[in-house]
């Protein structure tokens, strides 16, 4: 069988594709990634007419065609796969990925067939039945169309297999250049490290899998309900076999200048788990690293030792620092005392900090956003990275059923299809309050006094001041300004003098490393399962 595995994601990272397309792989299935990104920010397609032909001709030759998608490529998604139904190309196609697992009825309407929750097992079993000539309609973890490409009459609801237990016995994600494609300017081009937008420059890896949280405004609250039953939702890989894919990586990539592990929950292991690592990852890799945290979960001795290796970036997602906010609206089991505790640990190590909130939530007392922004200004420390979200109600979290129920949405918060999880487009829907948040917040970042920034405080939410600036207009002007501030900066700051200096930063010789030498191809799933065999016994 050819198979063609389709990410809509706007940029080219596509993990969870990656692991599909690894697994497969490992099991003798041809493969071909079509990296089907944005060439900005934006959730609409924007494909050239050579792009979308160069498309059209890869998959008219293939057996079945997988799409993964987040809910924000969803308009993407639809897309091709209209295309490929406008073309009269009668493919199965099958849509996986968070947004199809919390929200199935929807994507079954377009799709052939939906795969809910992991999806290795699922689609190697698929795979081979067609390719057995066998009827695929029982597998577990797929829900199939009625009158679709794999022959059933009726819809068909199949339930959840058990979770992969042991996330060490999975092939590394799938980074074999010569079987990718990516969308360019003028068509479809093989995959080369100069055209993944950063996607091996900086490499993302996944060291868990599942939260044990459950915050309402978070897809993972969703997914536990939905996985309820089929296993343990919260899953580690070892910090060996985590070490034994950045190895082959830098072995194969010398463009690779940082590591990013893009999960939330790296810090749930023990302190001597990550004094190990950090002690490892000196000796192995020794890039700079990013990783997220979660208040809780945060320490001095853990921080402490990663502040040993080259730590770039630690971000933390913060959402909201009132107590009534993070415990009856969020479910967050976060105290604000907590957050108040990791910032200062953050501190205190000097690693390079990022923090997330929460914003223009219409269930957050006004009483709630104020108190966080009196945090904000009692305890920001240092300079950081600052991310201020507007809230979107995802499918299937508590917090969009909730709306549903209260119709404040229809079917769908269209925000959450229609705009980026960052961009400026996201400060155009900041309200009132949340507008003077972000600045007490980019006050504190500046070193501006705690005392000054709480009189800002004051001012903003004076009744006064409030009469006299909260209308309607003052959001829209707030970000016409911003708008215009971020423009200056781009083209008369950043283009001539920062980006220069990057640019030349990024491309510097790299140290050599531990055992680097000629670089060698991507080994495949089948070579890497082998080598573990041989370590093993």
């Amino acid at each position: 069988m050819r198979i063609a595995l389709v990410s809509a994601h706007t940029h080219p990272f596509a993990l969870g594709l990656r692991y599909l397309s690894a697994y497969l792989k490992s099991m003798g299935h041809a493969v071909e990634l079509l990296l089907m990104g944005s060439r900005c920010d934006t959730t609409r397609p924007d494909y050239a007419p050579a792009v979308v032909a160069d498309f059209l001709a890869c998959v008219r030759t293939c057996d079945l065609v997988g799409v993964s998608l987040l809910t924000n490529n969803f308009h993407r998604a639809a897309f091709l796969t209209g295309e490929i139904r406008r073309a009269g190309i009668r493919v199965p196609i099958l849509w996986g990925g968070t947004h199809p697992t919390v929200a199935p009825e929807e994507s079954l309407a377009l799709a052939d067939a939906v795969c809910i929750g992991e999806g290795e097992e699922p689609l190697l079993q698929l795979v081979e039945r067609m390719d057995a000539g066998h009827d695929p309609a029982g597998i577990a973890g797929f829900w199939f169309a009625a009158g679709g490409a794999f022959g059933n009459a009726a819809e068909i609801r199949n339930p959840l297999p058990p979770l992969a237990a042991d996330l060490d016995d999975l092939p590394f994600p799938d980074w074999d250049l010569q079987t990718h494609w990516v969308a360019g300017r003028d068509g479809l081009a093989r995959a080369r490290p100069g055209n993944l937008r950063g996607a091996l420059t900086t490499l993302r890896v996944i060291t868990t899998r599942g939260c044990p949280f459950r915050c309402t405004f978070c897809n993972n609250a969703a997914l536990q309900k939905i996985h309820a039953g089929v296993g343990p939702w919260m899953r580690t890989r070892s910090l060996a076999n985590v070490l034994a894919e950045l190895r082959q990586a830098l072995a194969c990539f010398p463009t690779i200048r940082a590591i990013n592990f893009v999960d939330d929950l790296f810090f749930v292991r023990t302190v001597e788990e990550i004094e190990q690592f950090a002690a490892e990852y000196n000796r192995h890799v020794r890039l700079p690293l990013q990783l997220d945290a979660f208040p809780n979960t945060v320490s001095e001795r853990k921080v402490a030792a990663l502040a040993k290796v080259p730590l770039e970036l630690i971000s933390m997602g913060i959402e909201s620092a009132s107590a009534d906010t993070l415990s009856n609206i969020y479910r967050r089991p976060t105290a604000p005392r907590r957050i108040a505790a990791a910032i200062d640990i953050l501190a205190r190590q000097r690693v390079p900090a990022e923090y997330h909130y929460i914003v223009s939530n219409p269930y957050e007392p006004e009483r709630n956003v104020i108190e966080t922004m009196r945090f904000i200004a009692a305890h920001h420390r240092g300079r950081a990275v600052l991310r201020v979200f507007p809230l979107m109600f995802y499918p299937g979290t508590p917090l969009y059923e909730r709306a549903r129920a209260d119709g404040l949405i229809g079917t769908r918060d269209s925000a959450a299809y229609d705009y980026m999880g960052s961009g400026a487009l996201q400060f155009a829907r900041h309200d009132y309050l949340a507008v003077w948040l972000r600045l007490v917040l980019n006050l504190r970042n500046l070193g501006v006094p705690r005392a000054l920034c709480q009189r800002v405080v004051d001012f903003a939410t004076s009744r006064p001041v409030r009469a006299l600036l909260d209308r309607k207009w003052f959001c829209p002007a707030v970000f016409l300004v911003y708008q215009a501030g971020r423009k200056l900066i781009r083209n008369f700051v950043y283009q001539p003098f920062v980006r220069p200096l990057k640019y030349l930063r990024q491309w510097r010789p790299a140290r050599p490393r531990a055992g680097a030498g000629t670089p060698r191809r991507w080994s495949t799933p089948a070579e890497n399962r082998a080598a573990r065999r041989r370590r093993a016994g």
